[in-house]
């Protein structure tokens, strides 16, 4: 049977489309009942059911069929909605209504949907991830309204508003203090809001996006870590319990002494208006335990040195494909002191032509590709010379040297280090010369040397080194170990998120 008002393939016997909600006593008009087959008094049962008005209530007398023809009263006119269930003690039956008005929305959603796609607008489906919104960030009044609105949970951890927005404060800030000087390179522009600018590491996101999803899996990590750490038992010593329950006054004192009201005071103004001092000591708790725990972990999964060569072995072809094998040199700490030529001032007099060449005026000596003459450098290496000489007639230490770079270096870069650059490795960047020095396979603690670059000469202190094999091998393996250990622990407290619940302040980036 086929319902007449939205063309709904039903069962014969059906009084109402399940589809639409209409009444469908039209399929059995009284042409096709003959009054001999079904008597009169039985005819009302196909227009009006049993139930809704019986017989004895309704006698063919009120309702003849001559009195109300087919075709000036059809059924269409005169719904079982209408008929005498008015006069019946029995409520009308609610799910036809429900089903009919369930109908008519489905059937305008499909409509729009068809509408839409015509007009060519694209129809987004909000996802649970880092694209179900475009834009994060609401008003400051909007974002501490929003503070306490849950973002994501595991365990007993929850990512609050508040907290998120520490997490994301954090992570802009140390961003922008890695990366500064970079930051016109990789396209970020501080003026303008982050939900304007394509992510450099991303394209599909914006820098906004980039920095929540950053800041949520950070959060996640750490809490996870927790989770399992107070399932293992595990608990801080009481020397760093103490130190965190010393925070909340320190801040106070501090937020006293840069003039504002109170600790929260200061937290709100540096890192969102929904921040409070509640959620930023949970931040400080959950990074505490994550780290300590995560280090107790971690030094259970530290490979030994046979471990590190099957590894290397096993995995040799892979390793070598990316330059690394047994005689590729060393990963090394070293320490410098750079002493720099000096070239002559040039005066105006010293530029100016003469007339006549005196014979006896010494010709002007060459310069090489770096600008200085040989003489100039000649003065340079004896003054490193001199340097490495006093170093050796002192104590002769990694400690003497170092404090000789604060004297004598010109490397502003490694002043304030002692002169110091580690894990310096044969793919590192640093200049040819003094690279190779500081990678050769034959270098030994307490070497010295005086090594020529472009920049100057440098007197070199080798402090310590390994194959760089061996430690690429260890690393590699120790990261896959580390990698797998969050990995289970992520799957056995697994996080649920509600991306949609986040409303963040826009941070302050100038």
């Amino acid at each position: 049977m086929i319902c007449k008002y939205c063309n709904a393939q039903i069962e014969d016997d059906s009084k109402f489309c399940p589809i639409c909600g209409m009444a469908l006593a039209e399929e059995a008009p009284v042409e096709e009942t003959p009054v001999e087959e079904t008597p009169v008094e039985e005819a009302p049962v196909e227009e009006t059911p049993v139930e809704e008005a019986p017989v004895e209530e309704t006698p063919v007398e009120e309702a003849p069929v001559e009195e109300t023809p087919v075709e000036e009263a059809p059924v269409e006119e005169t719904p079982v909605e209408e008929a005498p269930v008015v006069i019946t003690s029995q409520k009308p039956k609610v799910w036809p209504i429900v089903l009919a008005a369930v109908g008519s929305v489905l059937a305008m959603a499909v409509l729009a949907v068809v509408l839409l796609a015509a007009l060519g607008v694209e129809i987004k489906v909000p996802t649970n991830d880092i694209f179900n919104k475009e834009v994060y960030t609401v008003s400051d009044e909007k974002a501490v309204d929003k503070g306490d609105a849950v973002v994501a949970k595991v365990g007993n951890k929850v990512l609050t508003n508040s907290l998120l927005q520490i997490y994301y404060r954090m992570r802009v800030l140390d961003f922008l203090n890695y990366y500064g000087s970079y930051l016109d390179q990789i396209g970020l522009d501080y003026t303008q809001p982050l939900s304007e600018q394509e992510s450099y590491y991303d394209k599909s996101m914006t820098w906004e996006q980039y920095f929540i999803d950053a800041s949520i899996q950070s959060w996640s990590n750490y809490a996870s870590l927790c989770v399992e750490a107070e399932k293992a038992g595990f608990t801080l010593e009481a020397d760093v319990e103490a130190e965190l329950a010393k925070i909340p006054a320190s801040l106070e004192e501090q937020a006293l002494a840069g003039e504002y009201a109170s600790a929260d005071a200061m937290i709100k103004d540096l890192l969102g208006p929904a921040c409070n001092m509640e959620a930023y000591m949970e931040y400080i708790r959950i990074d505490t335990v994550a780290n300590t725990y995560y280090s107790t972990e971690y030094e259970k999964l530290i490979p030994t040195e046979d471990e590190v060569d099957a590894y290397f072995t096993a995995n040799e072809e892979s390793f070598a494909a990316n330059g690394i094998t047994k005689d590729a040199g060393l990963v090394s700490s070293v320490r410098h002191i750079l002493v720099c030529p000096v070239a002559e001032e040039v005066t105006e007099e010293s530029t100016e032509p003469t007339e006549t060449t005196d014979a006896t005026t010494a010709p002007t000596e060459a310069v090489d590709a770096y600008g200085f003459t040989e003489s100039q450098w000649a003065e340079c290496l004896a003054k490193a010379e001199k340097i490495l000489q006093e170093w050796k007639d002192g104590e002769a230490t990694e400690e003497s040297f170092a404090a000789l770079v604060a004297t004598y270096t010109e490397d502003p870069g490694s002043a304030s280090t002692g002169g110091l650059y580690e894990d310096i490795n044969p793919t590192s960047s640093y200049v040819e010369n003094f690279l190779n020095w500081s990678v050769d396979m034959a270098r030994q603690p307490g070497d010295t040397d005086i090594v020529q670059t472009e920049y100057g000469y440098h007197i070199m202190y080798f402090v310590s080194g390994s194959p760089y094999w061996k430690s690429s091998a260890e690393t590699q393996l120790l990261s896959e170990r580390t990698n797998k250990m969050i990995e289970e622990i992520k799957e056995k407290n697994p996080v649920d998120y509600k991306y949609k619940n986040i409303a963040l302040s826009e941070p302050e980036l100038a």
